[in-house]
C-alpha cells in the first residue's frame, strides 16, 4: 500500500529551495545569507496536499518576514535530514533550522552542530506538542496498552521521540516485555500499513505519530476504520525553532524576538497553519517537574495573606459587581494597544486577569474543542493552554460562555457543553476535570450552552448542571469531589452571587423557572421567588444594593426587592421599572445610581435607605410562603415612594442590546458596538459621553461584543472578533 504522505518527502531530500530575495540590493548581498533549513513534515514541499488546510505550512512566507525583521537574505532549504541540507543549498552552513525537535536535536548531534532551542512553533489549536499513537488492527482483540504482550510491534526511529521512547515507557509501565532488538518502520505510513495487511490474526501494533493520523486515511493508505487507538503516549515537543552557534548573540536575539512576533501577524499564522505562532521554549515546563512543583505548592505552609493585588478574577471582577477602585478621567486619543494576539474565532465568555495572567476560553479552528488558554498579562506571551474535545452545536456558537474564575494559585475553566476543569495557575497542569451536565443527569438538550460562572465561596466551587436531583452543586475547590447537590429546575444562564439579606449570608442566583437563595453550607433552598411572567431567560445576573436585590429581566422588567429578618425574600417588589428589560446586560451600581445597557444607557436612581429587614408582622402583604407568586405592586409603589426612578436614557448609535459597563467612582466605561469604548460621566444630570475610543478597526464594527472585558488597573483585556487586546488607558504610552 502507498502512502502519499511521503511522496513529497522522498523528493524532499532533494527539493531545496532558496527565496526570491536572494537576489537582494548589494549592500544586502555583502552580508552573508541567513540559512534556514526547514524540516518540519507538515511544511508544504515536504508533506502533499491530500488533507485541506493541513500539512501545507509556507515557510517561504516566514522567509520573507525574517527578511524584513533582520535586513538579511534568507537562503531557505527543506529537506528530511540535516545532512541532506548541509549537501544541498544550505551549501555546508546552517543558521536557523525549524523541524521536529528530536529529530533536529539527533541530527545535530550526528553533525556535531551546537544549536539552542528558543522557540515552538504552536499548531492549530495552540499546541507545540505531539504524542505518540499505537494503533491496531480494527478487529484486533487488544484493548489497551497491556493487551499488547507478544505482538510484533513496530516503532519509529530511535529520534522520533513521541515514535520510540515514549512509547517504550508506555508499553514498559503497562507490563509489557520487549525484545532487546525492536522493530522500526521509517514512516507512519509503513508500520500502519503493516498492521491493516496483517490484519487481527497478525498481532501486530504500531507506533506512529498524532500529527500524522489525518494524512493517513486522508492520502488513502488506510481506510476510515481501519485502524484502532488502544494507548497513547505522553506528549513531547513538536516543532521547535533551533539557532546555531553560527549567529552571534545579537542576531540570536534579533531573530528570537522575530519569532515571537509572528503570533502578531495574522496572515503569516494562517500561513504556518498555527493558532498564535512561535512561544518561548523557557515558558515549557516538563510534565513531571510542573506536577511536582504543583504538588509541593499544595503541601507548603501558606504565608500570611497579603494585601489583595488589583485584579479581575473572576465574572464582572473581584466583588461581582463589575466596579474598580477608579477609571480616568478621559481616554487617550488614539488606542494605547500595549499587545494583541489572534484567536481562533468569536467568543461569548469573559475574560479573568490578574497583574501577571489572562485566561479565556477559545476554540480550536475545526470548532471541535475548547481551548483555554493563559497570557502574560506584561506582553501576551502564551503561557499554556488546557484543550479537550466538546462536540456539539448552539445557538450563538460553541465557544465557553463562562467567565474563567482565578483562585490563588488555581483556575476554574467551564464550557458550553459542561466541562468543569482546575488547573494550576502557573503551570497549566490539569489538576481535576469532570462534566457537570454528564456526571450529574443533565439530560434536557441544550440551547444555549452552560453559561453560568463558577462562583468559589468558603472553599466551595458553586456551579448549577440544572439536573432534577442536582439543579446546584457544590463541589470541594481542591479535588472536585462532592460536597452537597441540592434538586431543583434546569439551568439558567445568570450567574450566582453571594450576598447577605436579613443578616443570612447565601447563594442567590436563578433556576430557569425562578429566583431562589440557598444555604452556602449546606444547599438548603431558603427561598423561592416566580415572577408575575413566565419564559424569562434569566440572563442578567442579580445585584446586590445594600439590604435590597434588583433584577431585571426581559418579560418582567427592572424590580427591587426587600427580606425579612430570616433571609427570605419579600415576594412583591417594593419598586419597579418597566421600561429596563435588558434580555441579556447586567447593570452596576455608583453610590445611588445604577446603569445598565440596552439599546441605549439607562441611569437610575436608587433609594436604599429604607430597605431594613421586616418581619411579616410589620407588613400585612408579606406572605411566609416561598413559593407565592407576585401580585399587585401598587400599594407597595404608594407607601414607599419612588426607590426606584429614571434620571436619565442616554442613546448613542454606538449603544447595542447587550454591552459591558465597567464604573469607577466618577466615570463608567461602556462597551459599545464593534468594541468600541465609551467613558462616561457617572455624575451628570443628563447622559454625557467624556471620550471614546475604537480599538478595534474591522469593517462595519456595528455588531456587540458578548465578552466581558477585564481591567486591572488601567489596563483593559478586551476581546474582539478576531483577536484579544490589551489597552493602556491612562496617557502614558506602553
Amino acid at each position: 500500500m502507498k502512502f502519499y504522505l511521503l511522496f513529497a518527502l522522498f523528493l524532499g531530500s532533494t527539493h531545496l529551495v532558496t527565496t526570491a530575495a536572494e537576489d537582494g540590493s548589494a549592500a544586502e548581498r555583502q552580508r552573508p545569507p541567513l540559512s534556514l533549513v526547514v524540516m518540519d513534515p507538515l511544511a508544504r514541499p515536504l508533506s502533499c496536499p491530500c488533507v485541506e488546510g493541513y500539512a501545507q505550512r509556507k515557510y517561504e512566507k516566514l522567509a520573507d518576514y525574517l527578511e524584513k525583521k533582520t535586513g538579511r537574505v534568507v537562503r531557505l532549504a527543506f529537506a528530511e535530514s540535516l545532512a541532506t541540507a548541509l549537501e544541498g543549498k544550505a551549501r555546508g552552513r546552517v543558521d536557523l533550522i525549524i523541524g521536529k525537535d528530536s529529530v533536529v536535536r539527533a541530527d545535530c548531534r550526528e553533525a556535531k552542530i551546537e544549536v539552542e532551542r528558543f522557540a515552538a512553533l504552536t499548531d492549530k489549536e495552540g499546541k507545540t506538542t505531539q504524542a505518540g499513537l499505537i494503533l491496531v488492527a480494527r478487529d484486533d482483540p487488544a484493548k489497551t496498552a497491556g493487551d499488547l504482550a507478544g505482538y510484533r510491534i513496530l516503532f519509529g526511529p530511535a529520534s522520533c521521540d513521541e515514535k520510540h521512547a515514549a512509547a517504550i515507557a508506555v508499553l514498559t509501565a503497562a507490563g509489557v516485555t520487549l525484545p532487546e532488538k525492536r522493530e522500526t518502520s521509517g514512516a507512519c505510513s509503513d508500520g500502519a500499513c503493516t498492521v491493516v495487511d496483517l490484519g487481527p490474526a497478525g498481532h501486530a501494533a504500531a507506533v506512529i505519530s498524532s500529527y500524522a493520523a489525518p494524512l493517513l486515511e486522508g492520502c488513502g493508505s488506510v481506510k476510515k476504520g481501519d485502524l484502532r487507538i488502544v494507548a497513547e503516549t505522553e506528549p513531547v515537543p513538536f516543532v521547535v525553532a533551533f539557532a546555531s552557534n553560527s549567529l552571534g548573540e545579537s542576531e540570536r536575539e534579533t531573530i528570537r524576538e522575530a519569532l515571537l512576533a509572528v503570533g502578531e501577524e495574522p496572515e503569516l499564522c494562517k500561513a504556518l497553519e498555527s493558532l498564535i505562532g512561535f512561544v518561548s521554549i523557557e515558558l515549557e515546563v516538563p510534565r513531571d517537574e510542573a506536577k511536582n512543583e504543583a504538588a509541593e505548592k499544595r503541601r507548603a505552609v501558606e504565608e500570611p495573606a497579603a494585601a489583595q493585588p488589583i485584579s479581575w478574577p473572576q465574572w464582572r471582577g473581584f466583588h461581582r459587581d463589575g466596579l474598580v477602585p477608579s477609571l480616568p478621567a478621559n481616554l487617550p486619543t488614539r488606542p494605547n494597544i500595549v499587545w494583541r494576539r489572534p484567536l481562533g474565532g468569536s467568543g461569548l465568555g469573559g475574560i479573568a486577569a490578574t497583574e501577571k495572567y489572562v485566561v479565556f476560553g477559545d476554540r480550536n479552528l475545526p470548532d471541535t474543542r475548547d481551548l483555554f488558554q493563559c497570557l502574560a498579562a506584561e506582553d501576551g506571551t502564551p503561557l499554556w493552554q488546557v484543550s479537550y474535545e466538546a462536540t456539539g452545536t448552539l445557538d450563538y456558537g460553541n465557544s465557553p460562555r463562562a467567565t474563567p474564575l482565578i483562585h490563588e494559585d488555581r483556575v476554574f475553566c467551564l464550557g458550553a457543553f459542561g466541562d468543569l476543569t482546575c488547573v494550576d495557575l502557573e503551570t497549566g497542569l490539569l489538576l481535576w476535570r469532570k462534566n457537570i451536565r454528564q456526571e450529574f443527569g443533565a439530560r434536557e438538550k441544550l440551547i444555549w450552552g452552560t453559561c453560568s460562572s463558577p462562583l468559589l465561596v468558603d472553599g466551595l466551587l458553586i456551579v448549577n448542571p440544572g439536573a432534577p436531583e442536582a439543579s446546584i452543586v457544590a463541589l470541594e475547590a481542591d479535588t472536585g469531589d462532592v460536597i452537597w447537590k441540592t434538586p431543583g429546575a434546569r439551568h439558567a444562564y445568570a450567574s450566582l452571587i453571594v450576598a447577605t439579606f436579613g443578616g443570612v449570608r447565601q447563594i442567590v442566583g436563578y433556576d430557569r423557572e425562578s429566583l431562589g437563595g440557598w444555604e452556602i453550607a449546606s444547599g438548603r433552598r431558603i427561598w423561592k421567588h416566580i415572577p408575575e411572567y413566565e419564559h424569562d431567560f434569566n440572563v442578567p445576573t442579580p445585584l446586590e444594593i445594600g439590604e435590597m436585590l434588583f433584577v431585571a429581566t426581559e418579560n418582567n422588567g427592572a424590580r427591587l426587592f426587600r427580606f425579612d429578618a430570616q433571609g427570605r425574600i419579600v415576594q412583591n417588589p417594593i419598586a419597579t421599572y418597566e421600561n429596563l428589560d435588558p434580555d441579556m446586560s447586567t447593570p452596576v451600581i455608583l453610590g445611588n445610581r445604577l446603569f445598565c445597557v440596552y439599546s441605549a444607557l439607562y441611569c437610575l436612581e436608587v433609594d436604599a435607605s429604607v430597605a431594613r429587614p421586616i418581619s411579616f408582622e410589620d407588613d400585612a402583604e408579606g406572605s411566609p410562603d416561598p413559593t407565592v407568586k407576585t401580585g399587585d405592586t401598587s400599594i407597595r409603589q404608594s407607601r414607599f415612594g419612588a426607590l426606584l426612578h429614571e434620571l436619565w436614557v442616554g442613546e448613542d448609535e454606538m449603544l447595542p442590546v447587550y454591552g459591558a459597563v465597567i464604573g469607577g467612582k466618577q466615570r463608567l466605561l461602556v462597551v459599545g458596538r464593534g468594541g468600541e469604548l465609551l467613558l462616561i460621566d457617572a455624575r451628570a444630570d443628563r447622559f454625557r459621553v467624556v471620550s471614546r475610543q475604537r480599538p478595534f478597526q474591522q469593517d462595519g464594527g456595528k455588531d456587540p461584543l458578548y465578552s466581558h472585558p477585564a481591567l486591572v488597573g488601567t489596563r483593559l483585556f478586551l476581546r474582539g472578533e478576531t483577536e484579544l487586546i490589551c489597552l493602556e488607558l491612562s496617557d502614558a504610552r506602553p
